[in-house]
């Protein structure tokens, strides 16, 4: 049997509000195989439990910086994943999308619509595609939103291929993990103009899309 799975993190925050972050991004990891790195991960906990980091499980805005240079240096060794990212400059989206019930479904086609055009994955080669999201990220509704989006968008365009979505915490795998990495790089290289992050990430991410400029999708 041959599986795609796809793994779906934000970056930012759903806040339009001026205390919000300037940016929201919204990235996909996708990969046919989900063993690499997984040792190299466990190995890495267990080094930093072993010396007293009290840790459960890796999350960029949060762990260390020693920390964070470390799972990059395994994530950078990666060859299995694409990225790809939408990224929204929030002062630019306008009223009439932004809730959720518009903005969560019409931000996760645009960030699909990459991976799964005739220059990306063709999904017709596999049996089923499973699709996870980080079960802490973001309120009720917010979840909700997103699962509909990728369900609204896998019925239409997966041309029969059958699908699963699995909301689950992101301490439950390390792609999910591995995608917070990846998503927070991005989010700090447009929001903070942090370019170390993402150079160590660049070579996986296949594209970024700025929603509201024109001609604006940047393709590695």
């Amino acid at each position: 049997m041959a599986y795609l799975y796809v793994f779906i993190d934000e970056s930012g925050n759903y806040d339009f509000s001026s205390s919000g972050t300037a940016n929201w991004v919204l990235t996909s990891l996708i990969t046919e195989d989900i063993r690499p790195g997984l040792i190299e991960l466990y190995d890495l906990k267990h080094k930093l439990i072993d010396l007293g980091t009290d840790l459960e499980y890796f999350h960029a805005a949060e762990d260390r910086q020693a920390v964070r240079d470390e799972v990059f240096d395994i994530i950078y060794g990666l060859s299995n994943i694409r990225a790809d990212s939408v990224v929204v400059e929030k002062r630019k989206t306008g009223p009439s999308i932004r809730s959720i019930e518009k903005f969560y479904p019409m931000m996760l086609e645009k960030l699909l619509n990459y991976p799964f055009d005739p220059r990306g994955i063709d999904v017709t080669k596999y049996d089923r595609i499973f699709i996870f999201c980080d079960r802490a990220s973001g309120t009720k509704r917010q979840q909700q939103a997103l699962i509909a989006g990728i369900k609204s968008y896998l019925s239409r365009n997966l041309k029969g291929i059958p699908y699963q979505v699995c909301m689950h915490s992101s301490a439950s795998h390390h792609y999910l993990q591995i995608v917070d990495y990846i998503s927070w790089a991005i989010y700090v290289y447009w929001e903070r103009g942090e370019n170390r992050p993402l150079d160590r990430v660049r070579h996986l991410v296949k594209s970024q899309f700025q929603i509201f400029q024109s001609g604006s999708t940047i393709w590695y």
